[in-house]
C-alpha cells in the first residue's frame, strides 16, 4: 500500500471549486484573453455568408502576423526607394539583373509543397493532442456511483479520489499549457491551492522526473480502489474492475499527453522549413517588375513598375506563405482553448 493511502483521509477543498479557480486563472491571463463564445461559424445558406470571417480580427491570422507583414512591406518599399532615388544608371543595371535572378529563384523554389507537408504534420499533432486530452468527470462519476451509501468516511474518500484525479490532470497540463504553468509554477503552489497535501508534496519531490508526478498520483488512486474493494464499499464486486478500467484509461490519456509534451517535431524538419521560407522571403523582396530602359540609356519608371514597387499586390502571396512558417505559434492557443472547454 502506498504511503499516501495509509494516511487518514482529510477533508480538502472541493475539486469542482478548484477546477473553477484554474479556469478563472486561465481566463484572466492576458496572453489567452480572447474567446470564441461570440463567434458564429459562417454557413453557405446565403451568398457571401462565409466572407464575414475574413473581416474578423480577434483570433485571426491578421492578429498573428501583422508585425511580420509590416516588416516585410517596409523592407520591400525601402528597396524600391533606394532603386528609384539612390542608385545610378549603372547600379540600376546590376539591380535589374539581381531582380531577374531572384524572380527566377522564387518561381523555381517549391515552397508550397514543403510548407504543406510541415503544416499538415503540425496540425495533425495538435488535433491528436486535443483528442487525447483526459477528462476528469467520467472517471470520478464512475467511482462515486459505484460506492454504497452511508459508508464511513464515504464523503471524504470521494473527495480524496476526486482531488487526486484533478491533481494528476493539473500535473499533466503543467507540462503542456504555459498558462497553467504560470498559475502553478511549482508543487508548493498546488499545496497552497489545496490540491496537494504536505506529505504528498514531499513524496512527489523524491521523484526526480517531473513527467512521472501525474502517474504517481494515479497510482495512489489505484491503491484507494483496492482499499474500497477490500472494505466491501462497492455495490457489486464487478464495480472494482469497471473503476480500474476507467482509471487505467485516464492514466493512458495522461501518458499520451505527456508524450506530446516530450516528443516535439524534429529540429531538422523545423530547420529545413525555416531556411527555405526565409530564403524565399528574402528573394521575393528583390523579385519585381523591371523598369523600362529608355533609348538614351536611362531608366524610366512605368505604371506597372511603380505599382509593383510601392503597392506589391502580387507579393502578398509570398507574405502569406511566410505566415505558414509559424504554425506552432498558435499551438498553445489551441491547447488552452481545449482546456477551457474542458473546464
Amino acid at each position: 500500500m502506498h504511503t499516501a493511502t495509509r494516511e487518514a483521509v482529510r477533508p480538502v477543498p472541493k475539486p469542482r471549486t478548484t477546477m473553477q479557480k484554474i479556469g478563472n486563472a486561465l481566463r484572466l491571463s492576458k496572453k489567452f484573453s480572447w474567446d470564441y463564445k461570440d463567434f458564429e461559424t459562417p454557413t453557405a445558406s446565403h451568398f457571401g455568408e462565409n466572407i464575414k470571417i475574413l473581416f474578423r480580427w480577434q483570433g485571426s491570422i491578421y492578429c498573428l502576423v501583422w508585425k511580420e507583414f509590416l516588416v516585410y512591406m517596409s523592407l520591400y518599399i525601402s528597396i524600391t526607394v533606394v532603386h528609384d532615388f539612390a542608385l545610378t544608371d549603372i547600379d540600376k543595371h546590376h539591380f535589374e539583373d539581381l531582380a531577374a535572378y531572384c524572380s527566377k529563384f522564387v518561381s523555381s523554389l517549391q515552397i508550397v509543397l514543403l510548407l504543406g507537408f510541415f503544416t499538415s504534420t503540425a496540425m495533425q499533432r495538435w488535433f491528436s493532442l486535443v483528442n487525447s486530452i483526459p477528462g476528469t468527470s467520467k472517471v470520478t462519476a464512475y467511482f462515486v456511483n459505484s460506492l454504497k451509501e452511508n459508508q464511513p468516511d464515504g464523503e471524504a474518500i470521494v473527495q480524496q479520489y476526486a482531488r487526486w484525479i484533478v491533481l494528476s490532470w493539473t500535473l499533466v497540463f503543467r507540462l503542456v499549457c504555459p498558462g497553467l504553468k504560470e498559475v502553478f509554477p511549482d508543487l508548493m503552489s498546488l499545496q497552497n491551492e489545496g490540491l496537494l497535501l504536505e506529505h504528498e508534496r514531499l513524496r512527489l519531490e523524491m521523484e526526480p522526473s517531473v513527467k512521472n508526478h501525474s502517474l504517481i498520483v494515479v497510482n495512489w488512486n489505484l491503491g484507494l480502489l483496492r482499499v474500497c474493494a477490500r472494505k466491501g464499499m462497492y455495490y457489486v464486486p464487478a464495480d472494482y474492475a469497471r473503476n480500474l478500467d476507467c482509471l487505467m484509461l485516464f492514466k493512458k490519456t495522461c501518458n499520451n499527453t505527456i508524450k506530446f509534451a516530450s516528443k516535439n517535431i524534429p529540429y531538422a524538419l523545423i530547420q529545413a522549413v525555416t531556411i527555405a521560407v526565409y530564403a524565399y522571403g528574402l528573394a521575393s523582396l528583390m523579385a519585381r517588375m523591371p523598369s523600362k530602359l529608355a533609348p538614351d540609356g536611362t531608366w524610366e519608371s512605368t505604371a506597372v513598375s511603380f505599382i509593383s514597387g510601392y503597392f506589391p499586390v502580387a507579393n502578398f502571396i509570398p507574405v502569406c506563405k511566410l505566415t505558414l512558417n509559424y504554425p506552432w505559434r498558435i499551438g498553445n492557443t489551441i491547447a488552452v482553448f481545449a482546456l477551457r472547454c474542458a473546464l
